[in-house]
C-alpha cells in the first residue's frame, strides 16, 4: 500500500500576523504613543510566540528550513521577551545585556534576511531588512538609555510590523482570490 502524503497548508500568513500585530503594538508603546501593559505581554506570549511557533513546526513539516527557522525564532524571541517581563523577581536586567541581545538578533535577521533574498521572497525581504534596522536601533537605544532614539526606533517598528500584517493579509487574500490580488 503507498504512502499517503500529507498536504499542509501555508503557515507563514499565521507566523507573520502573529509577528506583525505584536510588534507593531509593542513600538507604539516605545514611541509612547500608548502605554505598555499586560496585554501586550500576553499577546507576546500568545500570538506574538506561541502562533509563530506552530508556524515554525509546520513550515519545518513542509521541509521548509528557512520558514521553519525565522518563524520558530521569532516566536521564541516573543516568549522569551514576555517572559523577562512577567519574572518580576529575576535581577533588574541591565541596558547592556539587553542592547547585546537586541544586536545578536540583528546578526540573526541580517543572515535570515540574505537568505529570503536567494528565496526571491521580496516582501519577506523587505519585512526582514526593516526587522534588522529595527533590531541595531533598538540595541542602540538600549545601550544608550536615549529616550528620543527609543521613539524614533518605535516609529520604525511599527512600520516593520505592519509590513509583516501587509504581507500576511497579501498571502491570505491571493490564496482565497486564487490569484495574485496584492502584490508579495
Amino acid at each position: 500500500m503507498a504512502e499517503e502524503k500529507q498536504v499542509w497548508a501555508n503557515p507563514a500568513a499565521l507566523g507573520l500576523a502573529g509577528f506583525g500585530l505584536t510588534t507593531t503594538v509593542l513600538n507604539l508603546a516605545n514611541m509612547g504613543v500608548i502605554s505598555g501593559t499586560g496585554y501586550t505581554i500576553a499577546y507576546g506570549y500568545a500570538y506574538g510566540g506561541l502562533a509563530q511557533v506552530i508556524a515554525g513546526i509546520i513550515e519545518f513539516r513542509r521541509n521548509n528550513l528557512f520558514g521553519g527557522t525565522a518563524f520558530t525564532s521569532y516566536g521564541l524571541f516573543w516568549i522569551g521577551l514576555a517572559l523577562l517581563n512577567t519574572l518580576k523577581t529575576l535581577p533588574p536586567t541591565s541596558s547592556g545585556e539587553l542592547a547585546a541581545w537586541m544586536f545578536m538578533w540583528g546578526i540573526f535577521t541580517l543572515y535570515m534576511a540574505i537568505a529570503a533574498k536567494f528565496l526571491r521572497a521580496r516582501a519577506v525581504t523587505a519585512v526582514l531588512a526593516l526587522l534588522v534596522i529595527l533590531f541595531f536601533m533598538l540595541s542602540a537605544s538600549f545601550a544608550t538609555g536615549n529616550e528620543t532614539l527609543l521613539k524614533i526606533t518605535g516609529a520604525e517598528g511599527v512600520v516593520t510590523g505592519l509590513s509583516a500584517v501587509y504581507t500576511s493579509a497579501a498571502i491570505v487574500i491571493n490564496d482565497a482570490a486564487g490569484k495574485q490580488v496584492l502584490p508579495v
